[in-house]
């Protein structure tokens, strides 16, 4: 089973924060020498998921690009490593270490503590970013979910719950 990570962005909620453009969000990554598992674009930011740590990436009303970023320690030899962010704009993180189980593996569903669920194809990344609803600003919700992770067959191949 991986171990979960949990974390709270500091980045306040502002009306008067943007997504910063593709190119300060290209020229970041250049400079900081990212290695993305992938990006997620909303209205007030772009979330970058690495291996070990998410950034958060916004413009504020000077077009100054502020950034926030959450690390964990290496959990590399985990099957799955799964996280979320509760507040703000709550989201879960699900990262797949083992070749294998990426082989197999055909779609993510992630279902929160209301009985909320996210369902995305895994197209061949290992990290995505599933949104509790990427619509809505400003929610808190219990940091407990369930993950499942499905074959072509809609077979589960792996399940975990935090």
């Amino acid at each position: 089973m991986g171990n979960p990570v949990i974390g709270c962005s500091n980045q306040e909620a502002h009306t008067n924060y943007t997504s910063p453009s593709r190119q300060e969000v290209d020229d970041f990554i250049s400079e900081h020498n990212i290695h993305l598992l992938t990006i997620e674009e909303t209205e007030d930011a772009t979330i970058i998921l690495l291996q070990n740590g998410i950034y958060y990436l916004s413009t504020n009303e000077n077009d100054k690009l502020i950034e926030d970023y959450v690390g964990w320690s290496g959990n590399d030899d985990q099957k799955v490593n799964i996280g979320m962010s509760n507040t703000g704009m709550p989201h879960a993180h699900v990262i797949i270490n083992d070749e294998r189980l990426l082989d197999e593996a055909k779609e993510v569903k992630v279902e929160f503590h209301d009985g909320t669920t996210v369902i995305q194809p895994l197209d061949g990344k290992r990290g995505m970013i599933l949104f509790y609803d990427k619509n809505k600003r400003d929610l808190t919700i219990h940091n407990e979910l369930h993950l499942s992770i499905y074959n072509q067959d809609r077979t589960v191949i792996y399940e975990e719950s935090f």
